[in-house]
């Protein structure tokens, strides 16, 4: 994949950004790779349907536990103001 390719996907694949670009600490204090998990690529891809229908996203997310939603929010506000 060259360099421009590679800027493309980030810029373009948000799970692919949050593996490669962001960090997560861990309850003991590692830093890993954001990686998605179920929770939220079901938000994820809420979201992205709803802005391919409507051209914006308007949700209220009633957060669960451990789910991960704020981390996925936080996440997806810094993929949009890296490439916007």
């Amino acid at each position: 994949m060259s360099a421009q390719e590679k800027r493309q996907r980030l810029k373009d694949d948000f799970e692919f950004y949050a593996r490669n670009c962001l960090k997560i600490r861990t309850k003991t204090g590692g830093l890993l790779p954001l990686i998605l998990n179920d929770a939220q690529k079901y938000i994820h891809q809420r979201l992205e349907e709803q802005l391919k229908k409507t051209g914006k996203i308007r949700a209220i997310l009633l957060k669960g536990r451990q789910q991960g939603a704020s981390t996925y929010v936080e996440a997806r506000f810094m993929w949009k103001v890296t490439h916007n």
